[in-house]
């Protein structure tokens, strides 16, 4: 399922040509940079002075500056002639936006457009683009339209040296693009700073500064103590295959994934529940942005696909640490039979266990006899 996207990207290339049926470079300029295409009524750098003075507006900008006075216009269309006798290949991209989301965003207030925001979207997404295509010597113009129902934005790129030969750009850059112009414009760092503030620096470092198999969740979470030893217990001889990604846990993730599960209802329920309504509301923002149902998908995928795989090396942390203490003890003289290691293993693992028991039940008795002494001060005191 798709819906109307955000934001949509176009992208062709010319090649240079002398036949006058060929388009030249310099009449591409002429065309993005037409009367007709642009409303001075909605076109302004602020909300209010570009109205007062629309002069001062070529139409065109660049990676430098805002607005093209005559000199630099003329220049401009110098680079773009001399990289076409040179030749340079034209790339022309179109990014189109939805007025409805640019209104949710805020760019479109009041069928006013805050074009800086627009300009400023449009350098970050091309110069990551560039960088990504290794384009070191491009040069670049664009220009904002509103001749039609969906504002838009016309790029036209030239190389002024190393002139490639291939007009194709891989489809991942495009994307790149994309993914520059939505986040510069909506930028949702906030919201993924917490989802991934709950994953580390709550669930995770919460696990890591508490065991699994303690005499408290013996008593009152059972299951989850089962799990962690059936789990120990099937680990892989290899200590190096105990991360979750490595080919080696791959029996057992599953197995991880269900006792994280267990884990996060006991101490992180209504933690969770808010993560997965931050977590949704970024899954609609991908929806609605990119048009794509897939790549929401992904995105919810991705993010929990993170919190397992980090919860899941804290809980291999745990289980290092426990065959650690394993290892140590049978350097000490513990038998090498396997049935009678173990034997061994088991006792270690329950002595352990016992060791915080008989700490809780010392805690317990001197607990009782506090308040026994108390009782009786009273009595005494009540002459009973």
């Amino acid at each position: 399922m798709r819906e109307t996207p955000g934001v949509i990207i176009k992208s062709k290339f010319k090649v240079p040509g002398t036949k006058k049926k060929s388009r030249r470079y310099t009449t591409y300029l002429d065309y993005i940079n037409r009367p007709d295409a642009k409303d001075s009524r909605e076109q302004f750098e602020t909300y209010h002075d570009y109205m007062e003075d629309e002069t001062k507006s070529s139409g065109l900008f660049t990676r430098e500056d805002n607005r093209l006075n005559d000199e630099k216009r003329r220049t401009v269309r110098d680079i773009f002639k001399h990289a076409q006798a040179n030749g340079s290949i034209l790339w022309q991209d179109v990014i189109s936006f939805d007025n409805a989301w640019l209104r949710e965003t805020g760019v479109l207030h009041d069928d006013l457009i805050d074009e800086k925001r627009l300009i400023q979207a449009t350098r970050n997404a091309v110069e990551a683009m560039l960088q990504k295509e290794k384009m070191v010597h491009a040069y670049w113009t664009g220009a904002v339209h509103y001749n039609t129902d969906n504002i838009h934005v016309h790029v036209a790129i030239v190389e002024t040296s190393h002139m490639r030969e291939r007009g194709k750009r891989k489809p991942k850059s495009i994307e790149l693009m994309k993914s520059k112009v939505i986040h510069s414009l909506a930028d949702r760092t906030k919201e993924q700073e917490k989802l991934n503030a709950f994953i580390r620096n709550e669930l995770v470092a919460h696990k890591l500064n508490r065991k699994i198999p303690t005499l408290p969740n013996r008593v009152l979470h059972p299951d989850l103590v089962r799990q962690f030893k059936d789990i120990y217990e099937r680990l892989p001889e290899d200590k190096r295959q105990w991360r979750y990604n490595m080919n080696g846990m791959q029996p057992l993730r599953e197995s991880l994934n269900r006792l994280t599960d267990s884990y996060i209802d006991i101490h992180f329920k209504s933690e969770f529940q808010a993560f997965n309504e931050r977590l949704e509301q970024e899954v609609s923002f991908h929806r609605r942005s990119y048009g794509d149902t897939e790549k929401a998908e992904r995105y919810r995928t991705t993010k929990r696909q993170d919190l397992y795989t980090r919860m899941g090396n804290a809980i291999l942390s745990e289980m290092r640490d426990l065959s650690k203490e394993q290892v140590t003890f049978e350097k000490n003289g513990a038998p090498k039979h396997p049935v009678r290691r173990a034997f061994n293993q088991q006792k270690l693992f329950n002595e352990s266990l016992y060791r915080i028991e008989r700490h809780m039940n010392d805690e317990f008795e001197h607990l009782k006899n506090q308040r026994a002494f108390e009782q009786l001060e009273r009595d005494i005191e009540y002459g009973k």
